[in-house]
């Protein structure tokens, strides 16, 4: 007969085997899958402890079930303990009658919970290894990098699964957004679906309105070379992604459509899947316009070749099959870039070579291109896959050195020494000031009100004259001409907003406190403040821009320190800059802040630029 502590020494036994074998798999875990799945296993385990206990209290019969050789009623019996026995009473034809020793019992009962135990600690330990991550559960990592091919700073974000194996060799794919896109764009669209797939997704940012290319015009910019040889580099060295050609896609939309076939041709040996959504594909119909004036050229001459040079439907007209990757194009049918999609599909077929095609319902925007992420990140699994089990593009791209260096922010800039010299020199009477243009406030004048809703704010614009791509330095004078009703005196504050010529925001100037002194009650008075705008060297994509509002008193001298708007180098809003690069403003005038007046009105305002060098 087996005594009741050899069961219960079964029974501590077992469960410290299950309670070290679950110690292991968490730090197993840990290191191939990180440190998430490490919570889940011991949850599943605990949970399995309990399970175990919870099920056995309530249905012992089970265990003596297995202890009889597994018999088992038509419904479950109710169960009586008499004396040392365990017995059933009959109910109605049919019910089977069981005996069993307490000490059989209580084996066969740690049996069948170390069996429960040893179940759910199994599950807690397979289940990061085959099942994917839910969707939305992934981890994303931004950069801010100074690149030696483009010259200037460069964003972009990586991101993956949480639990991605930290030791194997993951597919990459390169998300290139449009050129009005902001950094976050692709990030956004992939989050709920990237946790779904065992990718690697890497976002650059827009990249200067340079179409994701060299350019002829300007030798500093290789972003063709950041995107094909620096960026893969970085990501390789960090993380576990393959340098396989069949491991590695590309995705691309509108202007980035064009970059992703037009590297993909170009470099044979880097893609294995490339998809276009909504693809600008014919350059020449975009000569000379939103930045490539300045990258390329102007649309004449000899310059409008290298336009068709670029063109991906030059490219593909020149393309022998079979094509170096896979493809699949998608567009809206709305979409204004349909024609040139459907004209490229027709080259690539009359050319005999195959590709996806995907006619949706939706326009050249982001509501359709989000609707379509999750298909592309599945169709590039796919391909993926394919390769693998194919031995398909299977060539790696050697290692590289990695030259990116990581900055922990945008770096700082404000006006040079001559910008504050000519801010703050004396308010003179001058006769060379050229007047510039504004508009917004009505000829009758602009009510401002600290209590009224209505009149909380009056606006107006005006186009300055800074423009360009190079360096420059322009200065305004802005007069006011304002009255309030009350005679005792105050402020009205300004504060600023500055845009490029496609009315993309560039910076915006914080806040000024305007002094209006005190008088008679119904009075008219001048206030004043000059602007200055510095567009910064080598050129304000490098550079940087900063623009400087300092406030004049009635004696026309300055009062108090400039404020300034800055937009950094790096920042995605200076990216806006090269695509129209001309000066937009938008001022904004409110009775805010301590001291502020609580009625006036604004019934002119006078914006002037002085000449260069005073």
């Amino acid at each position: 007969m087996q005594r009741p502590n050899a069961s219960l020494a079964s029974l501590f036994l077992l469960s410290l085997s299950v309670l070290v074998m679950e110690l292991c798999l968490t730090r197993i875990f840990s290191v191939l899958s990180w440190h998430h799945f490490a919570y889940l296993i011991i949850s599943l385990a605990l949970l399995g402890f309990g399970a175990a206990g919870s099920y056995l209290t309530v249905a012992r019969r089970f265990a003596d079930l297995l202890g009889a050789g597994g018999l088992t009623p038509r419904r479950p019996p109710c169960l009586q303990r008499t004396g040392a026995r365990a017995s059933t009473a009959p109910h109605d034809e049919g019910d089977i009658t069981l005996a069993t020793t307490p000490q059989r019992t209580g084996l066969t009962r740690v049996l069948a919970a170390a069996a429960a135990v040893l179940l759910f600690g199994a599950t807690a330990g397979g289940a990061p290894a085959t099942t994917p991550t839910p969707s939305g559960d992934v981890l994303w990592d931004h950069y801010v990098v100074r690149s030696p091919a483009t010259g200037k700073i460069e964003r972009f974000w990586i991101g993956h699964r949480a639990g991605l194996k930290a030791g194997g060799a993951h597919p990459a794919i390169y998300f290139l957004p449009g050129l009005l896109d902001g950094d976050n764009t692709w990030k956004d669209a992939l989050d709920p679906h990237l946790g779904k797939h065992d990718v690697v997704a890497v976002c650059p940012a827009v990249g200067g309105a340079t179409w994701f290319m060299n350019s002829p015009a300007q030798p500093w910019m290789r972003w063709g070379d950041f995107l094909t040889q620096e960026l893969p580099a970085f990501v390789e060295s960090k993380y576990p992604v393959s340098r396989q050609k069949g491991q590695r896609g590309i995705v691309g939309i509108s202007a980035g459509g064009h970059a992703a076939f037009y590297h993909a041709v170009r470099r044979p040996n880097l893609y294995g899947s490339v998809s276009v959504l909504s693809g600008a594909m014919e350059l020449r119909g975009y000569a000379g316009a939103v930045g490539l004036d300045h990258w390329i050229g102007p649309r004449a001459g000899e310059t409008f070749r290298l336009y068709a040079e670029r063109s991906c439907i030059t490219l593909a007209a020149k393309q022998q099959p079979p094509l170096p990757f896979a493809l699949s194009l998608d567009t809206g049918a709305k979409d204004g870039a349909l024609p040139q999609m459907e004209a490229l599909r027709r080259i690539l077929a009359s050319n005999g070579l195959a590709c996806k095609w995907h006619v949706g319902q939706g326009s050249h925007n982001w509501t359709y291109w989000n609707s379509r992420a999750d298909a592309h990140l599945a169709w590039h699994a796919e391909q993926f896959a394919r390769n693998r089990r194919e031995s398909r593009f299977a060539e790696k791209t050697p290692v590289r050195t990695v030259e990116l260096e990581i900055l922990k922010g945008y770096p700082d800039v404000t006006l040079s020494e001559e910008a504050l010299r000519r801010l703050r020199a004396p308010w003179n009477e001058d006769s060379h000031l050229r007047p510039v243009k504004t508009g917004g406030l009505p000829e009758e004048g602009a009510p401002l009100s600290q209590t009224d809703p209505k009149y909380k704010e009056a606006k107006f614009g005006a186009d300055l004259t800074a423009r360009g791509h190079g360096p420059g330095l322009y200065v305004y004078r802005l007069t006011l001409v304002a009255s309030t009703p009350l005679a005792k005196g105050g402020t009205i504050t300004i504060k600023g907003a500055v845009r490029n010529g496609r009315r993309g925001g560039i910076l915006s100037v914080p806040a000024v406190a305007l002094p209006v002194p005190a008088g008679e009650p119904q009075r008219r008075v001048e206030i004043r403040c000059r602007i200055a705008v510095e567009l910064k060297e080598p050129d304000p994509l490098r550079g940087g821009i900063v623009v400087g509002v300092q406030v004049f008193g009635a004696d026309g001298k300055p009062a108090g320190d400039p404020v300034l708007g800055k937009a950094r180098p790096g920042t995605s809003r200076l990216e806006r800059w090269p695509i129209a690069p001309q000066m937009k403003s938008l001022w904004t005038l409110a009775l805010s802040g301590d001291g502020a007046l609580p009625l006036a009105a604004v019934h002119e305002a006078r914006l002037e630029a002085e000449p260069a060098g005073q």
